[in-house]
């Protein structure tokens, strides 16, 4: 190698005498003359209209393109990406051709490169301003740029001739070309803009339309969408301050749910009239196709523009070393010049800085198609997965109830779909380019190998593809797993979700452990399947990220047996460039498929369910809504009171008083009906096919030969229905029934005679076997009261208004029917305050009440009531069943259907009805019954008689109602137990919310879930395999530069060197493919046991919260943390963590090497890391709350679909599924926003990294290319910075993506870890009394106060009583006296924080809180049974045998049922008992009672759900059973304590009388003694 260099050294090429003529150079100073006239005259005119004229002050955030926009910017840059090379080109061609500079060679160019740059920021502020006159600037300076051009062209051609291997003639043309192109789309402006012609001016867009749009990515130039910069004003906002959900605005209107669901419907409705004609399930993934597949390929399009991009590096790279070698050798001297006067295209395109500088646009241009594409998917992604959840619950609000209850689906398993299966959806939109994309990028990459290296390449291709084909075996079984983990997932989250929605039973009988251990065991065998999954995926994590070496060593290895020459730098690097250009569409694939894996059990579940038949009560079957239908597409109002503040809300409800039941105010729920004769029917096998159930608001009326007379309201004509959707099994059958208009008729029966069938008959909730109902056409629509009220999560006026416009004077006529203004006057914020998921807050007699006030409310004609009287006290419903049921509905000519066991209520029926055995025995008035039944009339007039008043002292009717209201769990002590005194109406707290980063306490979190030694194994592992892999490469440079000098070697010398590089590149290779390998499994393993763990702290923390915390944390968002949250501890965090740190270690040994290689480098790179740090930490710090919004706001949505699953039988009655509909729009929006701006913001972020890591490129190129010239390095050395280099700009830009997503991916850990370390109830007791304990029920009260929590005020003070063993002891007092209090602390649910309670000498303070639970026994007023068989719910703790178990059941009267069942004592009870009645359920619940054999035991009501027959025979059991028993009866009926031994009586929390009940009653003065006359 020699010194002896040009002074120009640094482009050397040959001296050349050879100057161009005169007239090319005058040519060439007209040619910049042109150029620069008009670059003066375009910015004189910017800086005119810019500074002295009212558009300096012109602001907005959005544009409308002009027609031909796009094309505008792309030949704009294509010129100036011409115009670049014209400059390069001229300076290469003045340092290679003249001895002395010929600036006249670039000049031109330059200055054309300055006016085409001007004439796009010029077209950019014309379009921004709206001003298109302003083009007539640019149709002048188009036609001189290209007469310019044309002469240069011909006085080139004149000088040289027409010789095409010139680079200079390529450029001028492709001038020549691109300047027509532009003057032709500057006509176009002129043609539509200024003149309209053949053109008509679009409409304003609606996105435009909404003033809190903040997202104008449409409507912004091409250049801003490029570079995202329609979200860098988030950034700076995200910046200062945490964002807000307030901050983000609107959706566009693409991705409005409403928009989507519409998109979409369309698409599956046509998939299912193609399956229709062929008798087959519809596909999802056709409809899936169908609706996104257009933009899909588009943006898999543009992606695969930037794979190819990126294929071009390794070439430039290998151009780049080959150039390198010349000049490093000095070889360059020795080649000819083809052209005396100007560069040719091989030698511009053989020039080592040209290549780094198409190096660097290939990496420009990779990134802006990469993101671009990106974007494109992600938003595709985002409306599929919106669409998936619009239609699984549209597709919820048709389903049957028998599918719920059934044990076809479960709640959990439909909430699944909504989250889990639309996230997969999601997930694999996102990536699935990578599926298709990877095989032809291989593809590609391996023919360009083979064009290089030859055979060599091909043996290294046929191990990559047994290593694909092993990955796409293994996804396929991946895809099986997952199905398996998805199904023990939900049935996981329904054990859950049963548990919680039932906590409070749970925690009274001491059955934390019990339902823990049963979810632990579901969980174990969950974690077991994600080991398995884990295992396989760790292979094919393993194959992608050692497939590079592997392929690398087998090349290289046969290409230095095979082939004659030397490994060389050039080939090698190449190679490894090539090689390192699969490595991370591999990685990016290997994720790809298991996200597809995951997508297809979602797809097959989700395609199940969008086929799962639909409730037969449709559109064409139902009666009309009791309101009229609003479109859910409108943007109208919602229903409500408008223009009214909750202010004046409040103050409204507060001050509001009484109002009696004046004929004027009844008036008011009378409205006018229309003029009709028309009926509608039910009929038998009456089916609509999914794809016609559309929008079922629209009712149609259906008309048929036949006669509904005008006097009847409704009619059953041989009626068989069953709950099965094929007809088997009917639950009732022969049913005829008549209804007239304006009746009153009442439902009888025993306890599963099947009453409330009828009623779900009538509502088309059955299945209609033969048979129809009719309804008369003028006045049918229909209020439903379910037996189980169901209730929102809103506030109790919304609860009554149920979404109808507010009237003030009708709304206050139905509260006081329903007797709930005493209960509206004690709540904190008067009917406005919140009521808690599932009426947590209220008692069952409240939601009943609230339930009715409802249907009463509605205006409708017929109103169907399921027992809403069962949970009521006897003053109460008969204020009630008078005021309200009969005042307001019967006396007005509605008509009302009402189940009842309530006997002493027959005598204002037009009409009662007898169910046994799911058929009609008897119907008639009261007269028929006599004559027909006398045993029946004879039960009716014990029944009238033991509920008759006494001797006639009754105070007012007004009194009565105010005295004598029922227990109401909600007065003060439940006030302030929820919501605490300072607090105004509402219930459930907000749910947490971090801001700022995630701390470094939720990583050590993690890492102690993991245990610290095995966390720092999997780092020396981690450092051991990146450590190997350099040293890999640096052997490699060592072996190639070898390569270069072994032509002086003799062939024995030349084998031996050979082999001994063979031998250590093997070894090194082997070495890390062994430490990969192991670090993968490693990580995966301890990530999955760390998920499991924390689990398992999860659950066993939460079930030890005091139930006041779940009286204020709604289901759905504790759901959150075991579905969403644990799937993202699960299957993601170990993804992105090992992500993370692979990308960690490369980019630091990317980094090293090219310190080594050339020192200069990390000096001159050192400003753009800070950029990069600072860039990154800009956009983490808004991402993360992007990233919490979205978690917060799923929170709503899950709810409220889990709300609307609930009452789905009311919803449908009322008609109100457009309402629900659009409130799940709602929600689902406003995820979304959240959920477009963190897409988008990455986005926004990954362009400006990927034009950093370009950057990085240059230099890294520039200083080992300067390096090598000077002799400084050698060939070998350049091509491994540069490698290392595109690592960066490749690994750079993922890594900070698996950050930020890792650092999102742990606020599931934050999450999670916020509910481990949640307040608990103390558990531990200091006293462990004797197994029988308590033996004798003896129960002493010493100065007990108690409160709900440390905050709040107490409900009891200083109570002292004494209960002696064996004593039936009544319980009651008024409104908020205490009652429920004093029996929960028996319990020890709520906190004595004074005085103590003993029994059977035994302070229960120093008792372990499991031992106290189990030891006593209670029978809730609701009853609760669980999934699972007979014996489970009759015996938890399996401590029974079959004998006891029958016994529990004889009592209960359950015997006869059970043994009727196909597996007795082991027959599935559904959830929530849905195959029982829940008079049935009760029953069991009183078993289970008898089973504890409890010396003490609770009762609340026990009997309110049975029939009287029933209740008679349970009372004299429960007399003979529980005589030896201390029972403490809370009394909603006063009768069911008047033959107590002792009475309690409370208020305001303090003892005020305790006696027995004739002593009380007779006592002067007595509060006992006012509330029996109050009953009575």
């Amino acid at each position: 190698m020699t010194s002896s260099k040009s002074t120009l050294w640094l482009f050397d090429g040959v001296d050349n005498t050879t100057h161009c003529r005169q007239s090319q150079r005058s040519l060439d100073v007209f040619h910049c003359g042109i150029h620069l006239c008009f670059l003066l005259l375009l910015c004189s005119v910017l800086i005119i209209f810019g500074c002295f004229t009212r558009l300096r002050s012109y602001s907005s955030n959005f544009r409308l393109p002009y027609p031909g926009h796009k094309r505008k910017w792309l030949m704009s840059i294509l010129l100036i990406l011409v115009l670049l090379c014209g400059v390069g080109e001229g300076v290469l061609t003045d340092l290679t051709r003249n001895p002395e500079t010929q600036p006249h060679l670039y000049v031109p160019q330059l200055c054309a490169l300055l006016s085409g740059l001007i004439s796009l920021v010029y077209y950019n502020y014309l379009e921004y301003w709206n001003r298109p006159l302003l083009t007539w600037l640019l149709v002048l300076y188009w036609p001189f740029a290209i007469a310019t051009d044309v002469v240069r062209l011909i006085k080139q051609t004149e000088e040289v001739g027409l010789d095409p291997s010139i680079m200079r003639f390529y450029i001028v043309v492709s001038c020549i070309v691109i300047y027509t192109c532009l003057l032709f789309l500057e006509l176009n402006v002129v043609r539509t803009k200024i003149f309209q012609c053949w053109y008509t001016e679009k409409d304003c867009p609606a996105d435009l339309k909404k003033k809190r749009l903040f997202f104008h990515y449409k409507y912004n130039s091409l250049l801003q969408r490029v570079l995202f910069s329609t979200m860098t004003w988030l950034f700076t906002l995200g910046y200062k301050r945490p964002l807000e959900i307030a901050d983000l605005g609107c959706l566009p209107e693409d991705l409005e749910c409403k928009n989507v669901y519409k998109v979409y419907n369309v698409a599956y409705s046509a998939e299912q009239g193609r399956t229709s004609r062929k008798n087959r399930v519809p596909s999802l993934w056709r409809a899936y196709l169908k609706a996104f597949g257009q933009n899909i390929f588009v943006g898999d399009f543009i992606r695969g523009l930037g794979n190819a991009c990126s294929i071009t590096f390794p070439l430039s790279i290998g151009g780049i070393i080959t150039y390198a070698s010349v000049q490093y050798y000095d070889e360059f001297n020795f080649q000819t010049v083809e052209n005396d006067c100007y560069v040719t295209v091989k030698e511009f395109f053989t020039n080592g800085f040209v290549l780094t500088a198409c190096l660097f646009a290939a990496v420009i241009a990779r990134a802006i198609f990469d993101q671009c594409g990106y974007f494109i998917i992600d938003f595709v992604g985002l409306q599929a997965s919106t669409a998936i959840q619009a239609y699984t619950y549209e597709k919820s609000l048709h389903l049957p109830v028998s599918a719920l209850s059934s044990g076809d689906m479960t709640v959990g398993q439909v909430t699944n779909h909504m989250s889990v299966d639309a996230m997969a959806v999601f997930r694999f939109t996102q990536t699935q380019v990578a599926i298709w994309l990877v095989p032809f990028h291989v593809v590609a990459v391996l023919s360009l190998l083979y064009m290089e290296i030859g055979v060599s390449a091909l043996i290294g291709a046929t191990f990559l593809i047994i290593f694909l084909l092993i990955q796409l075996k293994i996804a396929g079984r991946l895809a099986r797993i997952q199905t398996q983990v998805l199904e023990t997932s939900d049935k996981r989250l329904k054990k859950i979700n049963e548990m919680l929605r039932s906590m409070n039973l749970v925690k009274l009988c001491g059955w934390e452990d019990i339902f823990c251990k049963d979810i632990e065991v579901v969980r174990t065998d969950q974690v077991y399947l994600l080991v398995k999954l884990g295992i396989y995926m760790g292979v094919m994590c393993s194959l992608s990220m050692v497939a590079t070496a592997i392929v690398s060593l087998i090349t290289f290895v046969s290409y230095s047996f095979l082939s004659h020459d030397p490994l060389t730098p050039d080939v090698a690097f190449m190679s490894i460039a090539f090689f390192s250009e699969l490595h991370l569409p591999l990685v990016i694939a290997t994720r790809a498929l298991h996200l597809f894996a995951n997508a297809i059990p979602s797809f097959r579940r989700l395609q199940l369910f969008f086929d799962y038949k639909e409730s037969r009560r449709t559109k064409k079957t139902l009666p009309t809504p009791s309101r009229g239908f609003q479109d859910f597409e409108s943007d109208g109002e919602d229903s409500g009171e408008e223009g009214v503040t909750v202010s004046e809300q409040r103050e409204a409800s507060m001050t509001r008083e009484s109002v009696h039941n004046d004929r004027k105010l009844v008036n008011l729920l009378s409205k006018p009906r229309k003029e009709s004769d028309e009926y509608l029917s039910i009929e038998s096998g009456s089916h609509i096919d999914s794809n016609t159930v559309q929008e079922e608001s629209s009712f149609i009326t259906e008309y048929r030969e036949g006669f509904v007379p005008e006097h009847v309201s409704f009619q059953i004509s041989g009626g068989t229905f069953s709950w099965n959707y094929d007809g088997s099994s009917p639950a009732l059958s022969n049913i005829n029934l008549n209804v007239v208009k304006g009746s009153f008729v009442m439902v009888i029966g025993l306890v599963g005679s099947g009453k409330s069938s009828l009623l779900s008959a009538i509502l088309g909730e059955m299945t209609t076997v033969s048979g129809t109902v009719r309804f008369n056409g003028e006045r049918n629509r229909v209020a439903y009261v379910p037996q189980k009220a169901w209730l929102q999560n809103a506030t109790l006026r919304d609860n009554i208004t149920f979404g109808q416009a507010f009237d003030q004077n009708r709304y206050d006529a139905v509260i006081q029917a329903c007797a709930l203004q005493p209960d509206i006057d004690i709540l904190p914020a008067g009917d406005i305050t919140e009521i808690g998921e599932r009426g947590i807050n209220l008692s069952g007699g409240q939601k009943q009440r609230i339930s009715v006030a409802r249907s009463i409310y509605s205006n409708a004609d017929i109103l169907i009531l399921d027992d809403p009287l069962s949970a009521l006290d006897v003053h109460v419903s008969s204020h009630l069943l008078e005021n309200g049921i009969m005042d307001l509905l019967v006396r007005q000519g509605r008509t009302v259907m009402l189940v009842t066991h309530q006997l002493q209520s027959l005598q204002f029926a037009h009409k009662v009805v007898l169910m046994d055995d799911g058929k009609i025995v008897r119907e008639g008035d009261l007269k028929e019954i006599q004559k027909h039944d006398p045993e029946l009339f004879a039960a009716w007039e014990r029944t009238s008689r033991t509920h008759s008043e006494p001797d006639g002292d009754t105070g007012k009717e007004g009194e009565c109602v105010l005295v004598t209201e029922e227990e109401v769990v909600n007065s003060k002590e439940s006030r302030e137990r929820v919501l605490g005194k300072d607090f105004f109406g509402k219930l459930i707290e907000e749910e947490e919310r971090y801001t700022g980063s995630v701390s470094w306490r939720i990583y050590r979190t993690y890492a102690r879930a993991i245990k610290y030694p095995l966390a720092a194994l999997t780092l020396l592992l981690l450092t051991a395999q990146s450590s190997t892999l350099m040293a890999c490469n640096f052997w490699l440079s060592a072996w190639s530069g070898a390569g270069l000098e072994m032509m002086n070697k003799t062939q024995e010398n030349i084998e031996e060197e050979s082999m001994y590089y063979r031998r250590g590149y093997i070894v090194l290779t082997l070495t890390f493919v062994v430490s990969l390998v192991a670090f993968v499994f490693w990580h995966i393993t301890t990530s999955i046991f760390a998920a499991k763990r924390m689990h398992f702290a999860l659950l066993r923390n939460l079930v030890r919260a005091p139930i006041r915390f779940f009286d204020t944390t709604p289901v759905g968002r504790i759901l959150n943390r075991f579905s969403n949250d644990t799937q993202v501890i699960d299957q993601t965090i170990w993804q992105t963590t090992l992500d993370v740190l692979h990308g960690i270690w490369l980019c630091l040994s990317a980094l090293i090497v090219n310190t080594i290689v050339t020192p200069v480098f990390i000096v001159v790179v050192a400003p753009f890391l800070v950029v990069y740090y600072f860039i990154t930490k800009y956009y983490v710090t808004t991402a993360r709350e992007l990233q919490r919004l979205d978690s917060i706001t799923k929170s709503p949505t899950l709810a409220h679909f889990s709300e609307t699953l609930g009452g789905l039988s009311t919803i449908r009655a009322y008609g109100d599924e457009n309402r629900f509909r659009k409130r799940f729009f709602e929600t689902k929006n406003t995820n979304n926003v959240s959920r477009l701006y963190f897409l988008c913001g990455f986005r926004w972020l990954a362009i400006r990294l990927e034009f950093l890591g370009a950057i990085i490129v240059l230099i890294s190129a520039l200083t080992s290319l300067i390096s090598c010239k000077v002799g400084a390095i050698s060939p070998s050395w350049v091509g491994l910075a540069l490698t290392y280099a595109i690592s960066i700009c490749m690994q750079a830009n993922w890594l900070v993506r698996m950050f930020a997503e890792c650092e999102m991916n742990m606020n599931a850990v934050e999450r999670v870890e916020h509910y481990t370390r949640i307040q608990t109830e103390e558990h531990r007791g200091t006293y462990t009394p004797r197994p029988s304990w308590p033996d004798k029920g003896n129960i002493k009260l010493e100065d007990v106060s108690v409160r709900y929590s440390n905050e709040l005020e107490p409900v009891l003070e200083d109570v002292s009583v004494h209960f002696k063993a064996g004593e039936k002891i009544g319980i009651c007092g008024r409104t908020g006296s205490g009652k429920s209090s004093l029996t929960l602390a028996l319990f020890r649910m709520i906190d004595t924080y004074k005085g103590r309670i003993v029994i059977d000498d035994v302070d229960i303070s120093h008792v372990p809180l499991l031992t106290l639970r189990t030891r006593l026994a209670i029978i809730p007023q609701d009853p609760v049974l669980f999934s699972g068989s007979v014996r489970f719910n009759l015996d938890p703790e399996s401590t029974k045998d079959d004998v006891e178990l029958w016994e529990a059941l004889e009592i209960a009267q359950l015997k006869e049922i059970v043994a009727e069942l196909p597996d007795k004592l082991d027959a599935d009870v559904l959830e929530a008992g849905e195959n029982f009645s829940v008079g049935q359920r009760q029953l069991f619940c009183l078993a289970r009672a008898f089973l504890r054999n409890s010396k003490i035991l609770i009762m609340d009501e026990a009997t309110a759900s049975i029939d009287v027959k029933t209740d008679t025979i349970i009372q004299q059991v429960l007399s003979t059973v529980f005589a030896d028993k201390t029972v403490l009866t809370i009394a909603h009926r006063m009768s069911t304590i008047l033959d107590s031994d002792n009475v309690l009586v409370l208020s305001e929390g303090r003892v005020v009388e305790f006696g027995s009940p004739e002593k009380l009653k007779n006592q002067e003065g007595s509060m006992f003694a006012t509330l029996v006359k109050g009953h009575y």
